[in-house]
């Protein structure tokens, strides 16, 4: 474990007993009770972890990285209410999850579309996993982000601002955490028949969103049908 693995697994679960978490979710009006519930991304399971509050039918995390996992596990065990479902945590990563169609009911997927290499693939792979009039949120970086860690990142708010006007001009990213435009997202999301219903905004910096929230339902009509 590094580092920046233990700093990480710290702050999550920090956020979690503040209640921060929680607020995220409640922020875009989710519950998880009685649903089928996929966390993409799920990193140590804080998410997991408020979600299992709700008393899901089925809750699932996916994570690339082992040590997280590992670590959700260990955490999970000691938090998780004794009348809830145990999570199942699996190895996997987007654009590629290893569910047949429409298998959720709620598909959360916060802080990873910065990472992915494409922001279309991976918004239709995690629709693909959701049922019909199902909810898909998540989160992700807007251009306030490196603003609010100039000092802390030194060169790295450059990189970002360099990798997101990359992204833009030529659809690839170049480094892990590109900076997005959340409209953009809505109308990807639009796109692929999933409708945004909720955006919800952390303090912006500078005038600029710095993390954003969505909250968007899957159309029980396929877009190629209304063409």
């Amino acid at each position: 474990m590094t580092e920046w693995h233990r700093a990480y697994i710290q702050n999550a679960y920090r956020e979690l007993e503040d209640g921060i978490t929680r607020r995220q979710l409640d922020a875009l009006r989710i519950d998880a009770i009685g649903k089928r519930v996929l966390d993409v991304g799920c990193g140590p399971g804080n998410l997991l972890v408020a979600l299992s509050t709700d008393t899901p039918e089925l809750l699932v995390g996916v994570d690339i990285d082992a040590i997280f996992l590992e670590s959700a596990r260990s955490h999970i065990s000691k938090l998780i209410h004794r009348y809830s479902v145990d999570p199942a945590l699996l190895r996997a990563v987007l654009p590629t999850l290893p569910f047949a169609d429409a298998s959720f009911d709620l598909v959360t997927c916060f802080l990873v579309m910065p990472h992915v290499p494409d922001d279309k693939t991976a918004l239709t792979e995690l629709a693909r996993v959701l049922k019909p009039g199902g909810t898909l949120a998540i989160s992700g970086h807007g251009f306030g982000f490196p603003l609010r860690y100039l000092k802390r990142f030194r060169l790295k708010p450059l990189q970002m601002y360099l990798a997101s006007l990359i992204y833009g001009c030529i659809g690839k990213k170049w480094i892990r955490n590109t900076l997005q435009n959340d409209r953009k997202i809505c109308d990807i999301l639009k796109g692929i028949g999933v409708m945004p219903k909720v955006r919800h905004y952390n303090k912006k910096v500078l005038g600029c969103v710095a993390t954003y929230w969505i909250k968007a339902i899957k159309s029980d009509v396929s877009p190629k049908e209304t063409q």
